[in-house]
């Protein structure tokens, strides 16, 4: 790497070593015996300082001229606006693979990923791009282009305006009239509620294996529930499964259904189950299933479910557990990964769906739709795919039996780890958070 470039590292701006922080000393310190160490003198610059407000861009623009590359290797970067940066220098970046960088080189094709704490990938990254005059202007070409087109003020305030107007029109509690559902009794939906209370079903509501416990408790609470408490089920499962459960327990009818993870919202009103479509045309933006499905193909660890399996916003394959990789599903996804959402659960189901689509996100859909504030949800789950459903205000129920996917979690404020299995714990977590006594 010596006989290629220089090395120029920004570590803060300084006066005396001495004279600074403990940490930051350490830090600088170890910095000038390794410049020593490797004989680095001539090659590398460690600048005092320099002018936060006028000579950042400059410095950027300076590495460029000198077809140079710009080097972010934190362990974790939440945004990564240097890269956006050094991008609209036409600068190209090898940056780590942890956080925002993650979407944003995908999107402008200005650099490499890399793992932070793996040098051969680094060196690698380094040697693909300073010593390939086409990739280097491929790269800094991307940048400057991409960065403008997808990262500028005006698009992300387009974008940003685009989003807004799209769920004012298809979630809020207005466009409900703009959507024609003649069999929803809307009245019914609209009421004031307390609470909903929205349950998975295999392995929390219901689990045959253990024989079901609690679950003649909680049926006697729904069926007997007042106006004040709306029931929702959401589940991996397709709608039809989810029909049959419903008759064979002999639930009460609940007053929505999420169902094939998150990709379908049902209405129901005594005998038919009515599709959301403002939800189906919600999730349509940025999917493209043939592409996924395509790509996908590739991975030998994975095999398609049955057809009724799957719709047209949910792809479902079987997966072998020990040969699981989530960096090759995303490699094979390319560019386009972050659109998507995967799913695996129980260690041996995975779905594919959109960003969009999650059992979290249809929940918060309708209750912007039919205005139910997320503090008065609460959800119940036992695995990977119900993760979605405890974030934000939404109160989290984990029932005993949980899987794999959520045995690190603990009690919290927001979340209820429940000691009882299946439908019990549902019940444990209720009287926890004092909705019944």
């Amino acid at each position: 790497m010596q006989s290629i470039a220089n090395l120029v590292i920004f570590a803060g701006i300084r006066k005396d070593i001495a004279k600074m922080p403990e940490s930051e000393k350490d830090v600088l310190t170890d910095l000038l015996l390794l410049m020593d160490k490797y004989d680095l003198y001539g090659k590398m610059a460690i600048p005092k300082k320099h002018d936060v407000e006028n000579e950042v861009s400059i410095i950027y623009r300076y590495a460029a001229e000198k077809r140079g590359v710009f080097v972010n290797l934190a362990l974790h970067e939440n945004f990564g606006l240097t890269v956006i940066e050094s991008a609209s220098s036409g600068l190209p970046v090898v940056v780590t693979k942890n956080g925002g960088p993650s979407e944003i080189i995908p999107v402008c094709q200005n650099g490499e990923l890399v793992d932070p704490q793996d040098e051969n990938q680094i060196k690698k990254a380094l040697r693909n791009i300073l010593t390939d005059e086409n990739q280097w202007k491929y790269y800094s070409n991307n940048g400057a282009i991409n960065i403008q087109k997808h990262y500028s003020w005006l698009s992300h305030v387009n974008q940003y305006v685009e989003l807004v107007n799209e769920n004012l029109s298809l979630s809020s509690g207005a466009g409900i009239k703009k959507l024609h559902y003649p069999n929803i009794n809307v009245d019914r939906l609209k009421r004031k509620i307390d609470h909903l209370l929205v349950s998975d079903i295999d392995g929390t509501l219901i689990e045959p294996k253990l024989n079901n416990p609690g679950l003649k408790e909680l049926k006697a609470y729904l069926v007997n529930r007042t106006g004040k408490m709306a029931f929702a089920m959401a589940s991996g499962r397709n709608l039809t499964l989810v029909k049959k459960i419903i008759n064979e327990e002999q639930f009460p009818l609940p007053d929505f259904i999420i169902c094939s993870v998150g990709t379908e919202i049902y209405y129901t009103n005594g005998k038919d189950y009515i599709l959301d479509k403002g939800w189906a045309k919600f999730l349509a933006g940025r999917w493209k299933r043939e592409d996924i499905v395509n790509r996908l193909k590739e991975v030998k660890w994975i095999q398609l479910q049955e057809e009724n399996a799957q719709n047209p916003y949910k792809i479902s394959y079987y997966y072998e557990k020990e040969h699981y990789n989530h960096e090759e599903l995303i490699r094979v996804l390319g560019t386009g990964w972050y659109k998507v959402n995967i799913i695996p659960s129980h260690g041996q189901f995975l779905d594919f769906i959109p960003k969009r689509a999650s059992k979290g996100n249809a929940i918060k859909f309708l209750c912007r739709k039919w205005a139910i504030p997320l503090s008065n949800v609460i959800a119940a789950g036992d695995s990977g795919n119900d993760i979605d459903m405890f974030r934000g205000p939404v109160k989290g129920i984990i029932v005993g039996n949980r899987s794999a996917e959520l045995a690190e979690y603990e009690t919290t404020k927001s979340i209820y780890v429940a000691k009882t299995n299946a439908s019990e714990g549902i019940l444990e977590g209720l009287k926890h958070y004092k909705i019944i006594k």
